[in-house]
């Protein structure tokens, strides 16, 4: 029979069982959350780091491959003008039959818009094909003839033509007799150059991508993206303007046309967006190579999922442990009550059977020294009432 020992016994066990459970399973959990930040911030540190250098490298490196590319047609020009000028210093002059003939020379390998030639005053002499328009590039080449910092082989910037098509050009000054200038103008369309930028998304329409401005800040050139079409200096758009986006226009102003190279974060069009930028000194060029915020931080949020997947199995598997440890315990604190309260019971039921004068009686054996030796004396003590009571007798 069990008595308010036995639930004292059974109440105190398992309550103690709880709170060492909840005390562990607290400091467990807490460990736990601290261990998944620590790590998550460190991955996200490390993998920033590392991102943000690939950012760098990679829009340094498409750096290198346009303005390769450029050089490439820097030469070509110079050398087609060298030919040019040859040919009108031995012939005395350069007819319409052959600049037609130098242009498909030039076309075979490079897309020429078109060529054509200024004397000393700018003002054109000849040109292939005669419908371009080249009213810009006249502007170019008076201002060079006003300046005096120009070389055998001048660039003149991505520019807008009145036609709302976009060319870059290279302009060759050669001496004729009497070293009088002629300036050749070999003006290049510029889809070569767009389908080497491209090659910097990943995929069509991919997040990551790469855009192009000017000296002056305004996008050459920017890929059609899920945003957005592709944009050029067609689009007029100028990026130091802060209605593009404040952040943008400071990076644009403050880092990138001030011959910087580094990474940055900001929005474009309703995208947030991290950019490693650079500058091309030698063409006038700002490189940015974007990637969406989003995107960067893909990995780290599947990561981070991962990890709360786990993390919540863990914390599952975990209460189950505790649910069973917990009922262990009470089963524990059964037995061990039904142990010890039995023999007591059974101890004092002896008892009162002496005080009712049965000296009869006998306290069984429990197993248990501590109540082996109670039942001991009981029945010392029941043999000294036993005698006693024989004395008296007699």
């Amino acid at each position: 029979m069990f008595n308010k020992l036995a639930s004292k016994i059974i109440v105190y066990t398992t309550s103690l069982v709880l709170l060492v459970l909840i005390i562990f399973s607290v400091s467990s959990i807490i460990t736990v959350m601290t261990l998944k930040k620590y790590s998550l911030d460190k991955v996200e540190s490390v993998f920033k780091r590392n991102s943000y250098d690939n950012l760098k490298k990679e829009v340094v490196s498409y750096a290198r491959i346009l303005k390769g590319d450029m050089e490439a047609k820097k030469r070509a020009s110079f050398m087609f003008g060298e030919v040019a000028e040859r040919l009108i210093n031995s012939k005395g002059k350069m007819d319409s039959q052959d600049i037609e003939n130098l242009y498909g020379e030039i076309n075979n390998v490079l897309d020429l818009r078109d060529i054509s030639l200024f004397d000393g005053n700018g003002k054109l002499l000849e040109e292939y094909p005669s419908f371009e328009d080249v009213s810009n590039l006249s502007v170019f080449i008076k201002k060079l003839i006003k300046g005096t910092n120009f070389h055998k082989i001048n660039y003149f910037n991505f520019h807008l033509n009145k036609d709302d098509s976009v060319s870059f050009s290279f302009v060759y000054v050669a001496r004729i007799k009497h070293n009088v200038p002629l300036l050749i103008a070999f003006d290049y369309n510029p889809y070569d150059f767009y389908s080497l930028a491209k090659t910097a998304q990943f995929s069509p329409y991919s997040q990551k991508y790469l855009w192009i401005i000017n000296k002056m800040g305004y996008l050459i050139y920017d890929p059609p993206t899920k945003e957005h079409t592709l944009l050029t200096l067609l689009n007029k758009v100028d990026l130091k303007n802060p209605k593009n986006g404040k952040a943008l226009a400071n990076i644009v102003k403050n880092y990138i046309l001030k011959g910087k190279t580094g990474v940055a974060r900001y929005t474009f069009r309703g995208v947030d967006k991290f950019v490693g930028y650079t500058y091309v000194k030698e063409f006038g060029w700002g490189l940015g190579l974007t990637l969406p915020v989003d995107t960067f931080y893909k990995p780290i949020n599947e990561l981070n999922k991962d990890i709360n997947s786990k993390t919540t199995f863990t914390l599952a598997l975990f209460g189950l442990f505790s649910s069973i440890v917990v009922l262990m315990a009470i089963t524990a604190s059964l037995f061990i009550a039904k142990r010890v309260v039995e023999p007591i019971n059974n101890t004092i039921d002896v008892i009162e059977s002496i005080l009712d004068g049965d000296y009869a009686v006998k306290v069984p054996e429990s197993g248990m020294v501590e109540i082996d030796k109670l039942a001991e004396v009981i029945s010392r003590l029941v043999n000294y009432f036993e005698k006693s009571k024989n004395d008296k007798e007699g």
